[in-house]
């Protein structure tokens, strides 16, 4: 039985760059400028916590890495490829083989069990580390069980192995403990912590500063510009 999370192994070191993004949403006559010349790196193995009230583009800078939304301008680089200058076939393939999502609201498929969920983003090979997951997430007794079914928590627990089952090199997680209690957040995070010490890199998104305890690196975003 393993007794890690498995990342995938990479050559790499310098991931991901973020030179000058900026990006602008229009409705109507009306602009909002969610992100302002933001520029940063993301090295293979970091914590990178992003702080800031609601409206601060902490999410549209997750999406923005994550290939995602299409900024305005300024480049994301994925080891010295720009991202926006690729097809959406090989925005999509980086997705698919580097990335790992977590989202607050956990996009669980609600016809489907547990077990049936994490498989949607793992491959035949994966079968017995889907059971791994599920006993070290305290889920395997839950794993026929449909979404409607669980806890908060649980559901939460179980997007957290959907989002790296596949192995992920990177785990982007936005606001994954918006919707927990804080016995619930302290095991969510402690699972995230333990992935980020197996050599997996994550990005964080959250409105709890408190959550800067986990991560060896911090943003502040206000109004859409790093402070």
């Amino acid at each position: 039985m393993r007794q890690k999370f498995l990342v995938r192994n990479t050559n790499n070191h310098e991931m991901i760059e973020l030179k000058n993004i900026s990006k602008i949403y229009k409705k109507g006559n009306e602009t909002f400028t969610a992100l302002k010349d933001v520029s940063f790196k993301i090295d293979k193995g970091d914590f990178y916590t992003v702080i800031g009230p609601s409206g601060a583009g902490k999410s549209t800078l997750l999406y923005v890495i994550g290939g995602l939304i299409h900024p305005n301008s300024g480049s994301v680089f994925y080891n010295g490829s720009d991202l926006y200058r690729q097809s959406w076939k090989e925005l999509d393939r980086y997705r698919k083989n580097h990335l790992g999502f977590m989202f607050q609201q956990f996009y669980l498929m609600p016809y489907l069990t547990i077990s049936d969920n994490i498989r949607l983003t793992s491959n035949k090979k994966q079968v017995e580390t889907i059971s791994y997951y599920l006993e070290k997430c305290s889920l395997s007794e839950l794993k026929n069980k449909y979404p409607s079914e669980l806890s908060v928590g649980e559901k939460q627990r179980t997007a957290f192995i959907r989002a790296i089952i596949s192995e992920p090199e990177i785990l982007l997680a936005d606001e994954p403990t918006g919707n927990l209690d804080p016995g619930n957040s302290e095991i969510l995070m402690s699972l995230i912590n333990e992935y980020h010490k197996n050599n997996g890199t994550v990005v964080l998104v959250t409105h709890d500063p408190a959550m800067q305890k986990y991560s060896g690196k911090n943003i502040t975003l206000e109004k859409g510009i790093m402070i």
